[in-house]
């Protein structure tokens, strides 16, 4: 996480237990107030006099601005300040936001004879009552919320520490046109996951019909379910929301027209509305599928990605792409559906078994050689340590595998041009797939061959150098994704190229690189060099 930033209304404790807390989180402490004390010259009661609210809430977003640019602290602010939209946005970007609450009588009596708080004209009792309420509802979005009743500063420090203790909790934000949403990685996040879809699926106000809380079906598989099942399911029922299972098979075989029906089936004995939606908890294949149906019941319903392997995490549950796989091809029948939230938890990494954490390194180099050389440089240097899964490691090539993919998205949602680049490889990748048979192939291990092809390629029409094909080639290999070479026809792969989506009256296209770090989507290929290369990489 950037910094950890304390929110909550007056007289909840931010200021008395943040510096407690910044202690044992070994950081700094910033009081907003202080902050704007400071550039004003004068204090927050007579910024108030001569400036009024309004001229106060300015000075506050210019400082909060000013506190969050240094990452690593922790900051308290202002009970109003994450009331502004443009001020919540930028304390949620990157940071963890914890609320502190306390009943409306605790507060009252923390404020009692308080003289340095202008918003408590007229009285605590009475600007609590009009307040509190219009505000909790933000404080209550917050990733961590902590009651403070009775409970001595130090010991509620005590317990964010515990709740933040190793879950490295980063947030990156997916700028989609009429969209918008955010991938949440770290670990431990069962209950952040909570927090968050108690804001996405809202309960309603009031009974009647309609009433109760919004029913909340979550896609999985069984595999999943005895593993990762029962936390989610007691957090979510803690959140107020009404959840149940609907269990899939494992793999490519969830992506079929029956298993789609079956979860149109469960959604309509569930009764799920447009207030309610889905949870797809599982790899790409559950993510592909559940995707699709709440793309297409009652013409869209929200839905959030829970990968739980770590190609999911890289790439299929970014995007909003989704889709199920026909006799005639790979992904033909899908919809571009954007997700409410992605929670990356990586405490599920650790039950992955090591070829698929292996294969899915493909789609995390792939990202480095498309778009970013230093990431590429790093990968080189600290391959190692993300194969044996160290933590710090792990994490930071997910959010950096995650971040070049969501710059690409949030440019190209609607894959009309820029995202076809992170189709590199994969004209070749998706043939081996369809030739050996859906799901004889880790898809990461084809798209490293697709790949192989592609930089072959690359090189031999003058797009790159030997160089950055030998790169490409030492990272492949140093992931241990180069070791099974697959036994294809050539014929059979460039049928099944042709048929590819992305081919335009049968003529691929092919993403091609440039440099380590850049590449070329769009590209015609003269077929002798593609057959050329094909005997190279992948002899018959």
């Amino acid at each position: 996480m950037n910094s950890v930033v304390l929110v909550g209304f007056m007289g909840s404790g931010k200021s008395t237990v943040g510096p407690h807390l910044a202690q044992r989180m070994d950081r700094p402490f910033v009081d907003l107030d202080d902050l704007i004390e400071a550039e004003a010259g004068r204090s927050v009661t007579e910024i108030f006099s001569s400036e009024g609210e309004a001229g106060f809430r300015e000075r506050e977003a210019r400082c909060l601005a000013r506190a969050l640019q240094r990452s690593g602290s922790v900051v308290a602010v202002g009970g109003g300040a994450p009331m502004r939209d443009e001020n919540w946005v930028r304390i949620r970007d990157g940071n963890c936001v914890v609320a502190l609450i306390a009943e409306p009588h605790e507060l009252a009596r923390r404020l009692n004879g308080s003289t340095d708080r202008p918003m408590l004209t007229p009285g605590a009792p009475s600007v609590i009552a009009e307040l509190l309420p219009r505000r909790l509802p933000r404080y209550l979005e917050a990733d961590v919320v902590i009651t403070t009743d009775g409970i001595d500063p130090a010991e509620v420090a005590q317990q964010i520490h515990d709740r933040l203790a190793g879950s490295g909790l980063q947030r990156i934000r997916i700028d989609v046109p009429g969209a918008s949403h955010e991938v949440t990685v770290g670990a431990h996040l069962t209950g952040v996951v909570a927090a968050s879809l108690r804001r996405l699926f809202p309960s309603p106000s009031g009974g009647g019909q309609g009433g109760g809380a919004p029913t909340v079906v979550v896609v999985t598989d069984d595999v999943i379910a005895e593993r990762h099942g029962r936390p989610l399911l007691d957090e979510l029922a803690s959140a107020g929301l009404a959840a149940r299972w609907h269990l899939v098979p494992s793999g490519e075989p969830a992506k079929e027209l029956a298993v789609l029906a079956g979860i149109y089936e469960a959604l309509a004995v569930a009764g799920v509305d447009r207030r309610g939606g889905l949870i797809a908890l599982g790899g790409g294949s559950v993510g592909d599928v559940a995707g699709f149906a709440a793309a297409t019941w009652m013409r869209g319903i929200r839905y959030v990605q829970m990968p739980t392997t770590l190609l999911a995490m890289v790439d299929s549950s970014i995007g909003g792409k989704t889709a199920i796989n026909l006799p005639a091809g790979k992904n033909l029948a899908g919809a571009v559906h954007q997700p409410s939230a992605i929670f990356c938890d990586l405490d599920y990494l650790a039950t992955l078994p090591d070829e698929e954490y292996r294969a899915a390194l493909a789609e995390v180099i792939k990202a480095a050689l498309i778009a970013e050389r230093s990431f590429a440089d790093w990968l080189a240097a600290n391959m190692a340590r993300v194969l044996r899964r160290d933590a710090s490691s792990v994490r930071e090539a997910v959010t950096r595998a995650i971040a070049i993919k969501v710059a690409v998205v949030a440019r190209d949602p609607n894959e009309t041009g820029e995202r076809a680049l992170l189709n590199y490889g994969h004209t070749v990748g998706h043939a081996i797939e369809r030739v050996v048979g859906f799901g004889g192939i880790r898809h990461g291990e084809a798209v490293a061959w697709g790949m192989e092809v592609a930089a072959r390629i690359s090189r031999l029409v003058g797009a790159c150098t030997p160089e950055s094909v030998e790169t490409q080639h030492a990272l492949l290999r140093d992931a241990g994704l180069l070791a099974d070479r697959p036994a294809v026809s050539h014929a059979k792969l460039i049928d099944a190229m042709r048929h590819d989506k992305k081919s335009q009256s049968g003529d691929p296209r092919w993403v091609l690189l440039r440099d380590i770090g850049r590449a070329d989507d769009d590209q015609r290929v003269d077929p002798s060099i593609v057959r050329t290369v094909l005997s190279e990489v992948l002899p018959e």
